[in-house]
């Protein structure tokens, strides 16, 4: 069963902040919030989730668009939802949906030592630019930049 992708609901803020526990670095439930009342504002954010019928949530993808450039923010699945397509839909999808508003470009930056997720952002076509020396925190350690054209 695939997952279908669409935009964050207010009844998804809890859920997510839930799966957002399993992150290196996890939003807040007031962050997402934050986040989600600014895209209903009209506002940079853009917020989707990954899910399959009648299932609950499985994932998240939080993005910024302005200016033609799309920023990832954070893209995280439920530890029970991982290796199942879900983050790959939710890339995919996310991606798709940014195009068509307008972005020409779109930037994320990872944790080094994340080997499976430099993969899915590699399998979409992001390629490595740089590095951030020192810019994550518990632990601390080295975020990978990477872009791709879209």
């Amino acid at each position: 069963m695939e997952y279908f992708v669409r935009p964050m609901e207010r009844q998804d803020l809890a859920p997510c902040a839930l799966i957002e526990t399993s992150a290196g670095d996890p939003w807040s439930l007031a962050q997402l919030t934050e986040e989600w009342e600014s895209q209903q504002a009209g506002g940079a954010a853009r917020l989707f989730v990954a899910q399959r019928p009648g299932q609950p949530v499985a994932g998240l993808a939080a993005w910024q668009l302005a200016a033609g450039e799309a920023s990832l923010y954070t893209l995280t699945v439920s530890p029970a939802a991982r290796r199942t397509g879900a983050a790959s839909a939710l890339l995919a999808h996310s991606l798709d949906q940014l195009r068509g508003e307008g972005a020409e470009t779109a930037y994320l930056e990872v944790r080094a030592s994340n080997a499976a997720a430099i993969a899915l952002y590699e399998k979409a076509g992001f390629v490595a630019d740089g590095r951030r020396p020192r810019f994550y925190q518990h632990p601390t350690e080295d975020a990978v930049l990477m872009h791709r054209a879209l």
